[in-house]
């Protein structure tokens, strides 16, 4: 299908578009030169050809701003409301609050416009506030901070109260705890129910890393007992709080290994919230407290009742494991998949030498090809990279995934993500819209930057497929990700990190500044991987400690003697780490299985105390 649309794609069609992408950068030109007039034609010219993703609100957003600079207010309304209705990726924060004045310019209110000349008025300290929650749900938490500290002090300022909130929200994602703590103090106890709760909501989170379990707990039920809308959060996210701080204020009970009080906090919770999205895992973590506890027998009756479930495989995993059923470790293996419990089930199985089911194969559900308008829009996406415009492609064919495109459809933008070298783009549509049929397990499990990979992992005497996996839950395989907490690249490595690393590897000293280049970020990646299975002794634990930092994992590994490593992973204290850990090494063998070599996985393979090595 993907040579018919490269032969069908009407030749014509690359012309309009290159005019049409080329009349943007015409059409800014013209405005930076206080030509509005000249840029209008021009950017009305790129809206008709280009009404959709990030072209098409660049193009209304200019057309918008030049109607309303060249005199046209009441022409200027339209575009400039379609890029304000744009999805929230397809204009930055800063562009936005442009648009928003300009809009209000075009609808007359009180707000004056961008000047001819680029002198706007400075932000307000309200405008700052919006920005600085942008730039948070970014994941860009410095320059989150940067707005919010602004805001008090802008013309008009920002109420002190959201301001500092919002600094507090800051400093927790950059992980900054104690400042975040210290600096929303005093709103613990606002008026405002809305600062209250998120002050009391960074509390909660200070105190649980801290390990103080009965502040943390008091503090979650606070927060779950209240419906007020958090500044900076928004209202979903604020809506989340209530379920999410319930289920905390009972977990972490267990978290704190005193079991009995997590027993019974968890059924209360799972009774109490029986819609919950987190009830299984209430019931999954009452039932693992009970083993925790010794009590073997209950254990397994719990687990029994989770068995048809979603957490069907874990439940029949450790059914089986414990119970020694083998035919529930089958069921597990079954029912689990390329997942972790599906892996552990089979060589579970393989060390019984019992007989292990084969997976059931799966044909990918693709009938015919692309309806006409699919198709139509599949062929502009090959010419736009005929025509060397892959970035516009790319987007297009993002757009048109997820607009509910059909599956011959999806089968085709991951052929042609993947043929113009955009691996992220094929792996995120495959794993949205096909799950895991094996036709789509190249996409899902994609050799992402071979070479870089191949030599990174080499260099740090590392398992290729074991970079792979880690790139691939890190980052999607985007070079340019960024996380909430400062991490960069394929590796979400830190600059701090990265700096000591360098230093180590012998590299020069503006490597830390290279984390979005792939070569270099893999390079670090891969060394980071190898000085902490060096520590750890396995690469179980140096992926844990790759998650959660050789200082928190020293500390779970100095806590009793070696461990299986099926239960040292279940027993690792943060879910996400967990969550991270059963993922990586999932796919490292999904990995390995497509290059036909054999698994690595050893489900009882003891994972013991940590040596000595790196720290950082």
């Amino acid at each position: 299908m993907l040579l018919l649309l490269l032969v069908a794609a009407p030749a014509r069609a690359a012309e309009p578009f290159c005019d049409a992408l080329g009349g943007l950068g015409g059409a800014a030109e013209a405005l930076r030169r206080g030509e509005p007039a000249a840029a209008i034609p021009l950017a009305r010219a790129a809206r008709a050809a280009l009404r959709r993703g990030r072209p098409g609100t660049q193009a209304a957003t200019l057309l918008g701003v030049a109607l309303l600079l060249d005199g046209r207010t009441a022409e200027a309304g339209e575009p400039l409301e379609a890029a304000l209705g744009s999805a929230a990726t397809d204009l930055d924060p800063a562009l936005r609050l442009v648009v928003e004045r300009a809009r209000q310019a075009a609808a007359g209110s009180r707000v004056a416009p961008p000047d001819q000349h680029g002198a706007d008025q400075p932000p307000s300290g309200a405008e700052r506030l919006v920005l600085a929650g942008a730039a948070l749900q970014q994941g860009r938490a410095a320059a989150a901070l940067a707005e919010a500290e602004l805001a008090a002090g802008a013309t008009p300022p920002a109420p002190a109260g959201q301001a500092a909130l919002l600094q507090g929200l800051a400093l927790a994602a950059m992980g900054r705890f104690e400042e975040a703590t210290e600096l929303v103090r005093p709103l613990a106890e606002d008026v405002d129910p809305g600062l209250r709760r998120g002050a009391r909501w960074l509390q909660a989170r200070a105190a649980a890393r801290a390990g103080r379990t009965e502040e943390a707990t008091a503090r979650y039920a606070s927060v779950a007992g209240s419906q007020a809308l958090v500044p900076g959060l928004g209202e979903r996210r604020s809506r989340e709080l209530g379920d999410e701080s319930a289920y905390l204020a009972a977990w972490l009970w267990y978290d704190a290994g005193q079991f009995s009080r997590a027993i019974a906090r968890l059924d209360r919770f799972s009774r109490d919230h029986p819609g919950s999205p987190r009830a299984e895992d209430a019931r999954w973590f009452a039932a693992w407290a009970t083993f925790r506890a010794g009590d073997r027998r209950g254990a397994l009756l719990r687990l029994a009742r989770l068995e048809s479930g979603p957490l069907a495989d874990a439940a029949l995993y450790w059914n089986g494991r414990l119970g020694g059923s083998r035919e529930r470790l089958r069921r597990a293996a079954l029912a689990g998949g390329d997942g972790w419990y599906g892996w552990l089930a089979r060589r579970r199985l393989e060390q019984l030498h019992a007989a292990i089911p084969s997976a059931p194969v799966v044909a990918l559900p693709v009938a015919g090809r692309p309806g006409q308008a699919s198709l139509a829009r599949l062929s502009e996406s090959v010419a736009l990279l005929a025509a060397g415009w892959r970035e516009a492609a790319l987007q297009e064919l993002e757009a048109l995934a997820h607009r509910g495109a059909d599956r011959a459809t999806v089968v085709e933008i991951c052929r042609l993500a993947s043929f113009s070298g955009e691996p992220a783009l094929a792996y995120r549509v495959a794993r949205d819209q096909l799950g895991q049929a094996p036709p789509s397990q190249r996409w899902l499990y994609p050799a992402a930057f071979e070479e870089q990979v191949t030599a990174a992992a080499r260099g740090a005497g590392l398992d290729e497929a074991l970079l792979l996996a880690v790139i691939r839950r890190e980052s999607n395989f985007r070079p340019e990700a960024r996380s909430l907490a400062g991490a960069i690249g394929l590796g979400q490595l830190l600059p701090r990190t990265a700096e000591r690393l360098a230093t180590v590897a012998g590299l020069d000293a503006e490597a830390a500044a290279r984390l979005g280049d792939p070569t270099t970020n893999l390079h670090l990646a891969a060394l980071y991987l190898g000085l902490l299975r060096d520590r750890f002794g396995n690469d179980a634990a140096a992926v844990a400690a790759y998650n959660a930092g050789p200082t928190a994992l020293s500390g779970w590994s100095r806590a009793g003697p070696p461990t299986q490593l099926d239960e040292w992973v279940e027993n690792v204290p943060y879910k996400e780490t967990r969550t991270y850990l059963k993922a990586v090494l999932a796919a490292r063998e999904v990995y390995r299985r497509l290059e036909g070599l054999p698994p690595l996985l050893d489900p009882a393979a003891p994972v013991g105390p940590a040596g000595l090595g790196v720290s950082f």
